[in-house]
C-alpha cells in the first residue's frame, strides 16, 4: 500500500521509538522537527533510488512503506535515534 511521505514519516518515527536504543517514550506526542528530518531522509532515499515513489493527484508523492520498513529495521535511520 502506498502512502504520503508525511504518513510514512509518522510510521517510521513510531518504529524508531520501538527500538531498544531509543530513549523511553515520555508521551505519545511526536516531535515535529524530528518528523521533518525523517521526511527529508525519505526524500533522499527516493532520490537515491533506494525506494520507489509515485506522483499522485496534485503532485503529491507517495511511497510504499513496505520498502521503508526493512530499511528502518536494518538501521538506515539509527543515526536519528538521539533526536527522539
Amino acid at each position: 500500500m502506498s502512502m504520503k511521505i508525511a504518513t510514512a514519516a509518522l510510521r517510521t518515527y513510531d518504529l524508531l521509538k520501538e527500538s531498544p536504543r531509543a530513549t523511553p517514550r515520555r508521551s505519545d506526542a511526536r516531535d515535529p522537527v524530528v518528523l521533518e528530518v525523517i521526511q527529508g531522509r525519505l526524500r533522499e532515499l527516493i532520490i537515491s533510488y533506494r525506494i520507489n515513489s509515485q506522483i499522485g493527484q496534485h503532485g503529491q508523492t507517495f511511497i510504499f512503506f513496505s520498502e521503508v520498513e526493512p530499511l528502518v529495521r536494518e538501521g538506515a535511520f539509527d543515526d536519528l535515534l538521539w533526536l527522539l
